[in-house]
């Protein structure tokens, strides 16, 4: 007797629309590359399978230490966000630091040639196709797979952004900051040159902002030359209220944010969240009101001024 290996189920690829051709055409003609796209909703994904490396490593010039850069006093030991029951949920794990961050040994990864080259090429052909505001496109996903090796780097932004960094709106570093950008492996990846693995679906605002109020959050203990020096609480609050006033976005009940390790949860709302972050409303720093926020600590229920 022999076993039977189930089959996996290949997806049946919609019929192309007219922008899909267009952005497919101008990647195989302009720069011979053969990106397969799709589009679900308002998202449209793209996905550029090769076979070639696209990660490696490089020796890192030491650089002196930046006599402007603050020492970080927190270290952000574990941060997941989303967007659930009409408001934005997060629980953090944040450390005295008691030491400084260890050497790399002059070492560091990065992406190959060929993988700036191809990033860059996807890029161009997105701003000489996809950049007219009546477009029916809200997000973009860039999927770059090694299917050799298993690898994948992805990133997904939303395109007025891009439209925005395109035309100097906001500077390119802010662009940057918007975009979610992930790495990923897996056995899957190998040999998948139609995008069999890609879990399509169409991407929420919402969603977009929790996930990039967490990059945001991890930046600013991690990479920032400002990190948290007092209140580590106030600088995540900061970045969330900020991050919903560059979107305009107000569709949202509340923020609840969960201090894991010293088991302190707190809501506020969004009228709260003006007394917070670098660019609240000056009306907001002149009020002489106080602002109160509920507070579940050690299963008690209290109320707090601050």
């Amino acid at each position: 007797m022999s076993g039977c290996k189930a089959k996996k189920l290949v997806l049946v690829r919609p019929v192309p629309t007219d922008i899909q051709k267009k952005f497919e055409a101008k990647c195989k003609k302009d720069y011979n590359l053969n990106v397969i796209t799709r589009m679900v909703g308002k998202t449209f994904w793209i996905y550029a399978p090769t076979d070639k490396p696209l990660f490696d490593f490089a020796a890192d010039t030491p650089t002196p230490p930046d006599p402007l850069k603050k020492p970080a006093k927190y270290e952000l030991l574990y941060i997941n966000g989303e967007f659930k029951d009409q408001g934005f949920n997060f629980e953090y794990d944040v450390v005295p630091k008691t030491k400084s961050d260890l050497s790399n040994e002059g070492i560091r990864n990065e992406g190959t040639d060929y993988f700036n080259k191809l990033y860059n090429n996807i890029f161009t052909a997105i701003t000489e196709t996809l950049l007219d505001p009546d477009l029916p496109i809200s997000f973009v996903v860039i999927a770059i797979t090694d299917i050799k090796k298993g690898l994948e780097a992805r990133y997904t932004f939303y395109l007025e952004d891009y439209r925005m960094a395109s035309v100097e709106g906001i500077p390119y570093d802010e662009f940057s900051k918007r975009v979610l950008q992930e790495s990923k492996g897996s056995t899957e990846y190998i040999g998948d040159e139609i995008g069999q693995h890609l879990e399509y679906n169409d991407i929420q605002m919402p969603d977009f902002l929790a996930k990039q109020m967490v990059n945001r959050i991890r930046f600013k203990f991690t990479q920032s030359d400002f990190p948290p020096q007092e209140n580590y609480e106030e600088a995540i609050l900061g970045i969330i209220a900020d991050t919903t006033r560059y979107y305009h976005f107000t569709k949202f009940t509340e923020v609840r944010t969960d201090d894991i390790r010293n088991k302190k949860k707190m809501i506020f709302t969004p009228k709260q969240l003006d007394y917070f972050g670098e660019d609240k409303p000056n009306s907001a720093s002149k009020e002489n009101g106080k602002l109160i926020h509920i507070v579940f600590e050690n299963g008690q229920t209290s109320i707090k001024d601050q």
